[in-house]
């Protein structure tokens, strides 16, 4: 692609042509790729330096270089040799600037796709998966890119952030072009929007779930979160559909309504909106309730996953895909039959009629739900095996410490992904909330062994969580990453009993 195309729509400070002198003869370079990896450029790349959390691509224009870039987009001023030999376009943000060459490369991917976008603290996976059921047994083709993999047709990508980066990003929205897929529904992270990774996005639909303690290492404070997730429904182009039961998605559809021209509709269970559920019910194997559209019932809805938390997810899933002109009907025919989200209030079936439930409950919030259905239906006890990840936001780990304790019979404070962070300084953390409510509890660092005395404990009737890895099949333990899934695990242990 000519890098006059390639640029098309870029914000510049200033472009300097080094060897090409006539900057129209320097628009003409023919660019191969795209790259913001020093490592990964190749002959007649154009080198995009990002700023992130551990290192600057400033620093590595050299070896951009020397691997073959032919141009490179900068935010900061660099080594004045590399203006002398090649193309140099300085930006205000490169990371803008990257999503918008990503795009103009791909030749503009969205515009050929219908895209939802779901944001929030909890739900996100699971409101994607339904959505993606529902559309499909509407014969409609979607595609997925989200927490646990990225799937496009027949086939699925390991996902190594909720949002990939802009460049994967659109690659994989071509991708979706190239299988003539005619949707998309995708979880957008507040990281993604804070970094400009979906800034040439276009959405069709934007989902807000709720917000609660998460990222705050990130994000700083719940202002700046909170913000960086409204920004997803400014780039939406039919409407939104946002949970006003929840605090701040209360006050985001109200300053979307006055700040915005198009709709924005509202989901909830305990006030007025425009999609509301009544009549729920929810025991150990499903949930069911009535969907109003505007007041008017238009017919029960059931699925095969317990919990409030799964009236919500449902809710959201069957507002969007009326919005989007599913017929109810079909709407409900798919909920029915959905098979569940691998993870999320997982059943680990097994030969001694053990009760394990896993899920990927890593908030405070998120752990409260899930404690609250297995408290619904439990005979027994409610032993509960979680941790805090390490190099992430500490405040929430009391939080989780106080939700666990408080509705749990018995915890097994354990590790989660301790990555380079002390597990003694995690598990005092998280001590501090659960020894308040007086839950009997222990502290067993190896995760393996948690889980073993969790199986050991366990008495008929009891029910065992195990929270926070949920769909992971790997630990973070410093700088490695070692094969690890809860459910694996639990079946292995009961099995050698």
């Amino acid at each position: 692609m000519k890098l006059k195309d390639l640029i098309q729509g870029v914000e510049m400070v200033q472009m300097n042509p080094g060897l090409n002198h006539l900057r129209n003869d320097a628009l003409e370079t023919d660019i191969k790729g795209i790259a913001y990896d020093s490592r990964r450029v190749k002959k007649g790349d154009i080198f995009v330096c990002i700023s992130g959390y551990k290192t600057d691509g400033h620093k590595f224009v050299h070896d951009a270089m020397k691997n073959g870039a032919l141009a490179f987009i900068v935010e900061n001023k660099i080594h004045e040799d590399i203006y002398d030999t090649s193309m140099v376009i300085e930006v205000e943000d490169s990371r803008k600037a990257l999503s918008k060459i990503s795009s103009n490369y791909f030749q503009n991917p969205t515009e050929n796709l219908n895209i939802f976008g779901v944001t929030g603290t909890n739900g996100k996976t699971t409101i994607t998966y339904l959505i993606k059921q529902i559309l499909e047994e509407a014969h409609v083709s979607c595609a997925l890119l989200g927490t646990i993999s990225y799937q496009i047709g027949n086939k699925e990508y390991d996902s190594p952030n909720t949002t990939p980066e802009s460049f994967e990003l659109q690659k994989m929205f071509k991708e979706m072009n190239a299988e003539n897929i005619q949707t998309c529904v995708m979880e957008v992270s507040s990281h993604s929007l804070a970094l400009k990774r979906v800034e040439d996005v276009d959405f069709d639909f934007g989902i807000f779930t709720n917000l609660t303690s998460d990222h705050l290492e990130f994000h700083n404070n719940f202002d700046h979160y909170y913000q960086a997730k409204k920004k997803l429904f400014y780039k939406t182009e039919k409407a939104n559909l946002i949970n006003i039961d929840d605090d701040y998605g209360n006050k985001m559809s109200l300053e979307l309504r006055e700040e915005l021209d198009k709709p924005c509709y509202t989901y909830a269970i305990h006030k007025k909106a425009d999609f509301m559920a009544e009549n729920i019910k929810t025991a150990q194997r499903f949930s069911s309730f009535d969907l109003l559209q505007d007041g008017k019932v238009l017919g029960n809805i059931t699925l095969p996953i317990p919990g409030m938390f799964s009236v919500y997810n449902a809710l959201a899933a069957a507002s969007t895909c009326l919005l989007a002109g599913i017929h109810f009907d079909q709407i409900k025919a798919s909920l029915k039959s959905i098979k569940g989200v691998p993870g999320r209030f997982e059943v680990v079936e097994n030969k001694r009629d053990i009760l394990v439930i896993v899920d990927y409950a890593h908030t405070p919030d998120a752990l409260e739900k899930v404690l609250k259905t297995a408290n619904g239906f439990k005979k027994g006890r409610l032993i509960c095996v979680f941790g805090c990840g390490g190099d992430r936001d500490r405040s929430k780990r009391p939080l989780m410490g106080k939700a666990a304790g408080g509705l749990s019979d018995y915890c097994i404070i354990t590790s989660d992904n301790p990555r380079n962070e002390s597990p003694e300084q995690i598990f005092n953390d998280t001590e501090a909330g659960v020894a308040p409510t007086g839950c009997p509890y222990e502290i067993i660092e190896v995760r393996l062994e948690a889980i073993k005395r969790a199986v050991e404990i366990y008495r008929k009737n009891d029910i065992i969580l195990l929270a926070g890895k949920g769909h992971e099949t790997y630990q973070v333990i410093g700088n490695q990453s070692i094969h690890f899934d809860d459910r694996e695990t639990v079946l292995k242990i009961i099995e050698s009993m």
